[in-house]
């Protein structure tokens, strides 16, 4: 337990914690302007990938999944290697994130359906003859939510 921390200690820990802050938030906002970005390039509305990736990892490169999934986009090193992506490099795990929603979509036809698919993977949509799986919902719903919220920004 902590007692009697002087005022000369407080200050410089509270100045850290500030600015340790500011950098992850300024990070943060690269990461999403690079979402955005290559959302454009690779055809996919930049609202749908900025909220795969805050439910996925909050915009956090350094995020690491329970299934050993990696990154902003929570990509799996199998998924990254066979579009020949490093899941680690932030840059190959947007782009990957981006091409593997954008694919589930083209197979499924439905923004509900594609999210599912990325949360539990195809085989498990089509099992559930093509409706959301029931641990999906959540996952579904949540991204829906911030994809309405990001819709009303200009990006």
């Amino acid at each position: 337990m902590i007692k009697n921390i002087s005022f000369k200690t407080f200050i410089p820990l509270l100045v850290c914690i500030f600015f340790g802050c500011a950098v992850f938030a300024n990070h943060a906002e690269e990461v999403r302007q690079n979402i955005i970005r290559q959302a454009k390039e690779l055809g996919v509305e930049p609202a749908i990938a900025l909220s795969i990736a805050k439910a996925e990892s909050g915009f956090n490169q350094n995020a690491r999944g329970a299934g050993g999934h990696i990154g902003v986009f929570q990509l799996s090193q199998a998924t990254a290697k066979t579009m020949g992506l490093d899941p680690y490099n932030l840059d190959d795990n947007i782009k990957g994130g981006i091409i593997y929603y954008k694919n589930m979509y083209n197979k499924l036809g439905s923004m509900e359906l594609a999210l599912a698919a990325y949360n539990s993977g195809y085989e498990a949509v089509k099992r559930c003859n093509y409706t959301v799986p029931k641990h999906s919902q959540h996952f579904v719903h949540k991204i829906m939510t911030d994809y309405n919220h990001y819709k009303k920004q200009d990006l």
